[in-house]
């Protein structure tokens, strides 16, 4: 089996606990398109991706394994210099990052912004990103170790929960409906038990360790999480209805469950999956 994955801290504990267990691993800037193009069978991917290659084959979600953000989870940052009070501009380094829409969401429905969006060269630093925008998105690795000390910055998934009243999906694995045996699903939420009792270890053998020590604290007081279950679903219910919405992605998604693509329980609105997207006044 072939797992597709995007290379950070938070996902390396999975993909090394996969390849113990025999799988080829790939890291990539796009997983999900090796699984589009049939060259791996599960990719771990922004929730967003996922909306995205629904329609082209049918695909379903790896029950058990997602990571899921709360509080001040420190993943998804918009660092921003001192004094700012609104954003006009906001620097990216991939103009197609699936985080890209989420920060659109959350400054539209909570800050009625609609920033620009700047491209800035892949290894620019917070400070060049600056320099040409108004605020900086910086995303995992990114995020943990380097915007950590920046103290301008607001967190997207403490915004999120403020905008949406719903956790904020930071990554789903997924793959083909039917081409995944149940003894790989098997495989990946062992790996997700396994890979998460590495995090200490990772944390203190870091060259960075007070900033990774500072990512395992906030799993353990469960502000990341690498379970997929009912809140979970809602969680990416609340996700796809305001990238819908916002018009990030053509339709709102079936939440579906590999091996044989059957729908997840989410509960109907109101009764789960925040609030209805478009501001204060949206009924």
């Amino acid at each position: 089996m072939r797992f597709a994955y995007r290379k950070e801290f938070a996902t390396e504990p999975i993909a090394d606990a996969l390849g113990r267990r025999g799988w080829e691993i790939v890291a990539t800037d796009h997983p999900g398109e090796l699984v589009n193009q049939g060259e791996a069978d599960i990719a771990l991917t922004p929730s967003l991706e996922y909306a995205h290659a629904i329609g082209v084959v049918d695909y379903a979600l790896v029950p058990g394994l997602a990571i899921t953000t709360r509080g001040f989870a420190g993943l998804m940052r918009l660092a921003f210099n001192k004094g700012l009070i609104s954003f006009g501009s906001m620097a990216v380094k991939d103009p197609t990052a699936a985080e890209i829409a989420i920060a659109r969401i959350v400054l539209s429905e909570k800050h009625d912004i609609v920033p620009k969006i700047v491209k800035v060269a892949p290894d620019a630093s917070i400070a060049d990103m600056l320099a040409v925008a108004d605020c900086a998105l910086v995303v995992g690795d990114e995020a943990i170790f380097a915007a950590s000390s920046h103290t301008s910055a607001l967190d997207l998934t403490d915004e999120w929960e403020d905008a949406v009243e719903a956790p904020l999906p930071y990554m789903v694995a997924w793959g083909r409906v039917a081409m995944v045996a149940q003894g790989a699903l098997d495989d990946l939420t062992a790996a997700r038990d396994e890979g998460v009792l590495t995090l200490a270890d990772r944390a203190a053998l870091h060259p960075q360790s007070a900033q990774a020590n500072a990512f395992y604290q906030r799993y353990l007081r469960g502000e990341i999480d690498y379970t997929m279950g009912e809140p979970e679903f809602q969680a990416l219910d609340a996700l796809y209805r305001y990238a819908f919405y916002h018009l990030h992605i053509p339709d709102i998604p079936a939440i579906k469950l590999l091996p044989d693509g059957e729908p997840a329980t989410t509960p109907t609105r109101p009764d789960g999956g925040g609030k209805a997207p478009g501001g204060p006044s949206a009924q």
